[in-house]
């Protein structure tokens, strides 16, 4: 089985904090994969029935490519979701080999903390990180389902703004609908007047694969 790479940045501002994903947060997420109500709007399938090996052998892949795997938790240390942030892994994501891009991707497992913009602080702390310490020149959200209506108004909370749509990639209830691609570049981020370029006092910029 793949190891699991660790890193050790941490992210929190007054509500939220991002620490690392470690071995045994895998219980956890295991439980929100067996939720369908969490699956229906963060999986491409319909229905997805994974098991536990697979789960596993999905995050340990992730994290073997260089992505930074994060638990979210509340500002008392409950657990409610997680992300990640991910080289660019999409084709239809890279414009030219130089181009410094990111991919976020986010659940939050725990539905009784849904809609309480949790998200979109967790959103903000990881596109601070990339942006003002990993050097992003592009940070996108792809493969949001549009009908996830919350997803959608998150990242465009976020400064994202619509780049893509790609019609009839995933089916609900005997009906299509297009996957929809979300970025925010380097400049765009600047100008929201994002201009810290240094890590703050409660973030580490160091990745320690192995």
């Amino acid at each position: 089985m793949l190891r699991l790479p660790t890193h050790d940045v941490h992210l929190a501002d007054d509500h939220v904090r991002l620490r690392p994903f470690t071995d045994a947060d895998f219980d956890t997420v295991e439980r929100w994969f067996g939720d369908p109500e969490v699956t229906y709007y963060s999986e491409g399938k319909e229905n997805p029935k994974y098991s536990r090996a697979e789960i596993e052998g999905i995050y340990r892949g992730v994290a073997q490519q260089g992505s930074l795997l994060f638990v979210i938790e509340t500002a008392d240390e409950t657990v409610i979701g997680e992300m990640w942030l991910q080289p660019a892994n999409m084709a239809r994501l890279k414009k030219q080999p130089s181009d410094r891009a990111y991919r976020v991707d986010i659940c939050i497992g725990e539905k009784a903390y849904w809609g309480q913009r949790y998200g979109r602080r967790a959103v903000r702390l990881l596109l601070r990180h990339a942006f003002d310490v990993l050097g992003a020149d592009r940070v996108a959200a792809a493969s949001v389902f549009e009908f996830n209506d919350r997803s959608l108004r998150m990242f465009e909370a976020c400064g994202m703004r619509i780049v893509r749509r790609v019609a009839d990639l995933v089916e609900r209830g005997g009906r299509k609908f297009a996957e929809i691609d979300l970025e925010i570049t380097r400049e765009e981020w600047l100008a929201r007047g994002n201009l810290s370029l240094a890590p703050r006092d409660n973030e580490t910029g160091s990745n320690t694969d192995g």
